[in-house]
C-alpha cells in the first residue's frame, strides 16, 4: 500500500479521526443503557409492566410471541440476534413502542410490508440475512435514524426508500446492487453511507443531493469512471473507492474542500494520475 502523505502529523490529523470513523461505522451508538432487561419470553411475560429490553440473542425460537409482547406496555428494545427464525411475523407492527429492532443473522428471506407501521421505530438491524428485497412499507419508517442491511442479497431498492427522511446512517455492503434509485436524494438527513462490496456501475444524479454526507464508501464496485455527482457533497470527509476500475479522476475532485481521506488502492491508476490527484487534493489523505 502507497500513502501519499500531503503534510506532517498524519496520524493524529487523518488516521486517528479515520479509524474512529470506522469504528463508529460499525456500531452507531450503543442501546439505550440502564433498560430493565429480560433475556427470556418467559421472564419477561412474569415482569411485563417493567420490561424494556427484552433480549433473545442467540436463542432457539420457534417464532415471535408478538401478542405476549404487545403487553408489555415499556418495552422499547427487541434483540434476537443469531437466533433462527422462519420469518417476521406480520403483526410485529404491533409493537408500535419500540425503538430498537436487531434481527441481524437470523437467517430470514423477507420482511412484511406491515413493518412501516412501526411509526416509532429508530434503529433496524437485519445484517446477515438472505433478504433479497424490500417492502415498499419500509418507507412509513420515518423515525428511523439507522438501518443495517449488511451482507444480504438486495439487487435493487425500492423508491419508497427515499421516504426515510430522517435516516442518518444507511448500510448496505456486501449486497448484490446494480444501481440505487433516483428517489435516494430524498434522504436529506443522510451522513453516512455504506456500499461496498456491490455491482454497482455509478450512482443516480439524485445522490448529489444529499448535502448532509460526510463518509461515503464506494469500495469492491464496477466503476469504471468517478460519479459525477459527488462533487456536490460538500461536507463529505472520507471517500473510498477501492477495488473499482478507475484509471483516473476528473480535476474537479479538488472542489472537494472538506475530504480528508481518499482511499483509491486496488484501481487502474497510472502514476501520473496519482501525482495529479495528490496536487488537487493538498489537505487530503490520499491512500494508493
Amino acid at each position: 500500500m502507497k500513502i501519499m502523505m500531503n503534510s506532517g502529523s498524519v496520524f493524529l490529523r487523518y488516521l486517528l479521526p479515520l479509524a474512529l470513523t470506522l469504528a463508529a461505522g460499525c456500531h452507531p451508538m450503543k442501546g439505550p443503557e440502564r433498560l430493565k432487561k429480560c433475556s427470556s419470553i418467559e421472564d419477561a411475560i412474569r415482569q411485563r409492566e417493567e420490561v424494556q429490553f427484552l433480549c433473545l440473542d442467540n436463542a432457539s425460537l420457534t417464532g415471535i410471541p408478538v401478542a405476549d409482547l404487545s403487553k408489555m406496555p415499556r418495552l422499547v428494545q427487541l434483540s434476537a440476534r443469531k437466533a433462527r427464525l422462519a420469518g417476521i411475523p406480520p403483526d410485529i407492527s404491533d409493537l408500535k413502542g419500540l425503538a430498537y429492532l436487531d434481527f441481524s443473522q437470523t437467517g430470514i428471506k423477507s420482511i412484511p410490508d406491515s413493518i412501516g407501521k412501526m411509526s416509532n421505530l429508530r434503529q433496524l438491524r437485519l445484517s446477515g440475512n438472505e433478504l433479497q428485497g424490500l417492502p415498499a412499507g419500509i418507507g412509513g419508517l420515518v423515525s428511523l435514524t439507522y438501518l443495517n442491511l449488511d451482507r444480504n442479497k438486495l439487487a435493487s431498492l425500492p423508491p419508497e426508500t427515499g421516504k426515510l427522511a430522517n435516516l442518518k446512517w444507511l448500510r448496505l455492503n456486501g449486497n448484490q446492487l446494480t444501481g440505487l434509485p433516483p428517489e435516494i436524494g430524498g434522504l436529506v438527513n443522510l451522513e453516512r453511507l455504506y456500499l461496498e462490496g456491490n455491482k454497482l456501475k455509478d450512482l443516480p444524479a439524485e445522490a448529489g443531493k444529499l448535502k448532509k454526507l460526510t463518509d461515503l464508501d464506494l469500495g469492491g464496485n464496477q466503476l469504471t469512471a468517478f460519479p459525477p455527482c459527488v462533487l456536490q457533497l460538500q461536507k463529505l470527509a472520507r471517500l473510498d473507492l477501492d477495488a473499482n476500475m478507475l484509471t483516473g479522476l476528473s480535476d474537479d475532485i479538488g472542489k472537494l474542500t472538506s475530504l480528508k481521506v481518499l482511499s483509491l488502492r486496488g484501481n487502474r491508476l497510472s502514476e501520473e494520475a496519482k501525482d495529479r490527484i495528490e496536487q488537487l487534493l493538498p489537505d487530503c489523505l490520499v491512500i494508493f
